[in-house]
């Protein structure tokens, strides 16, 4: 267990780090934290982990290959550290380095909803700089629900905070973040959630091909409150863009179907989005988590 010394002492060394990156402005910050996350990056067990799942799933793909998307996996996710304090100031719709694709159409499904007093929910995934969903979910003009996963270090965890979307109300996974969503779609807000993370209690539906225990609560809370449910991608683009793109919501209303069955329709439509997503850019998904079977991660690395 960390000492509250030793806490206070990261807690200085992160802050310090962000006032570096004020001084040296955002270009520079993301490219130091680039370089510097490409360094280490692949020296960590993480690294392992992302290498077994790239050849679980494309088993065809050389080694070269797989250290390629691994090496620029970890240079994405420096830019998401670097251009993370500077995120305050971020506004999708009039940033000429941002495209948004679908936004009028996710509005008028907003407006609906609310003229209803439904809520409505937004999934999307470790994708890209994923930080940056609430920014342009809250320009449609809906109270916005963030479910995350909370940090191990609860010092850690309040700075995280302190820096993330201030429109946006953030809880974390669990008991109480079932509850509290269940509470706030009801008063006919939007809920915001990460689905490409693995849930040891969840159901097996096929992700990247590969069946994987995925949370079903989306579904769940869909089915039961008859919400309208809207994949978001969130993709890097040159130059240290970004591309946002609202699809098509998800279609089960007209399906004939057993409560379990739907629930289940509803989780292949969210991972086949997910994965069409990594597919086309697979270095841009976080492939450091342990989304498959367990006894894939107690083999030795390739």
């Amino acid at each position: 267990m960390l000492t509250p010394v030793f806490n206070t002492f990261i807690i200085i060394f992160i802050n310090l780090i962000i006032i570096f990156f004020k001084i040296i402005g955002k270009k520079k910050a993301m490219l130091f934290c680039s370089y510097l996350f490409k360094l280490i990056g692949p020296k960590t067990k993480f690294n392992d982990i992302a290498q077994i799942n790239l050849k679980y799933i494309w088993p065809y793909i050389k080694k070269n290959e797989i250290d390629k998307i691994c090496i620029k996996m970890w240079e994405n996710l420096g830019k998401n550290i670097g251009e993370f304090s500077f995120l305050h100031n971020y506004d999708p719709i009039n940033c000429k380095n941002t495209k948004v694709e679908g936004f009028n159409y996710a509005k008028s499904i907003v407006l609906k909803n609310k003229k209803n007093n439904k809520g409505i929910i937004f999934f999307s995934a470790h994708f890209g700089n994923w930080e940056i969903g609430p920014y342009i979910i809250n320009k449609l003009n809906t109270d916005l629900m963030g479910i995350y996963r909370k940090s191990n270090n609860v010092y850690i965890d309040r700075l995280i905070q302190k820096y993330r979307n201030k429109k946006t109300t953030y809880v974390p996974k669990g008991d109480l973040g079932a509850k509290k969503s269940f509470l706030w779609l009801r008063k006919g807000k939007g809920l915001a959630l990460l689905m490409d993370q693995k849930l040891n209690e969840g159901i097996n539906i096929n992700f990247l091909g590969k069946p994987s225990k995925t949370a079903p609560a989306i579904a769940e809370l869909a089915i039961r409150m008859d919400l309208d449910i809207i994949p978001v991608r969130l993709q890097r683009t040159d130059n240290n863009g970004h591309k946002i793109t609202f699809f098509e919501k998800i279609s089960y209303r007209n399906q004939n179907l057993q409560h379990k069955h739907k629930v289940k329709y509803i989780l292949k439509q969210i991972n086949n989005h997910l994965s069409s997503w990594i597919k086309e850019n697979p270095e841009q998904w976080l492939w450091i988590h342990r989304r498959w079977r367990k006894s894939l991660y107690q083999k030795k690395s390739i």
